[in-house]
């Protein structure tokens, strides 16, 4: 791991964007509320295990873009997954989009925060460092978790995917956030979870990156941060 506390005087960034989901938000409660909020409505009985099914199915759909060597478009995966989820758990329910409509209501509606996001947030933002989120997704999922957390009130901006018209690691997702705040890519510093996504997404825009390394995994890939954390705490030591 690189040692923010011999790092931390090298850079002074104007603004701090953040990834949302495994970085702020802490996207596995979420989609638990969610899957939750889904089955209620559905009149049936949630059971633990089903999320276990869920979550590793809706991450290889959006990764891969296909199923059983077949290619799904991104618009398409939202529904589809949940056909092949249900036919997964051996439940009945043909109403697919229903399904989908129901889930993504229950997930803007979860607002869960990684540990210790909150007490970072309200640090950095009472230094006086501009926050905001750049992150993948859609946009009427991603910014009501933002907005209406409990760090909502210290986030300045928040750009999705959806709006911007690119998915990081593209750089023209970073370019567009930049251009709102009238900065450079100098001006700036991404904290992140993925090192394919936010790391090597803020370097093909020319900004310094912060990988936050929870599980410590090992970096396998050519993205190499510039500094690396396992606890959103020690941007303390980053950002005096």
């Amino acid at each position: 791991m690189i040692d923010v506390i011999t790092h931390y005087d090298m850079y002074n960034p104007k603004a701090i964007f953040f990834d949302a989901d495994n970085t702020l938000i802490d996207h596995r409660e979420c989609e638990k509320q969610a899957l939750i909020y889904l089955f209620n409505n559905m009149g049936m009985t949630y059971k633990s295990e089903y999320q276990d099914v869920f979550r590793p199915l809706d991450q290889k759909l959006w990764d891969c873009e296909s199923y059983d060597g077949v290619p799904i478009s991104r618009e398409d995966i939202p529904v589809y997954r949940f056909k092949l989820f249900f036919e997964m758990i051996n439940i009945v329910y043909h109403d697919h989009v229903k399904a989908n409509d129901l889930f993504k209501i229950g997930l803007a509606d979860s607002s869960a925060l990684t540990e210790n996001a909150e007490e970072i947030i309200e640090y950095l933002h009472d230094k006086g460092y501009i926050l905001c989120v750049v992150t993948n997704g859609l946009t009427a999922l991603q910014k009501p978790r933002v907005v209406n957390s409990k760090i909502g009130k210290f986030i300045s901006h928040v750009i999705v995917s959806e709006e911007a018209g690119a998915h990081k690691p593209d750089p023209l997702i970073f370019y567009s956030m930049l251009n709102r705040l009238c900065l450079t890519s100098d001006d700036v510093i991404m904290v992140g979870d993925s090192l394919t996504n936010d790391i090597q997404g803020a370097k093909n825009a020319g900004i310094r990156a912060v990988w936050y390394n929870p599980g410590h995994a090992k970096n396998e890939t050519d993205s190499v941060p510039d500094y690396e954390i396992d606890d959103l705490i020690q941007l303390k030591k980053l950002f005096l």
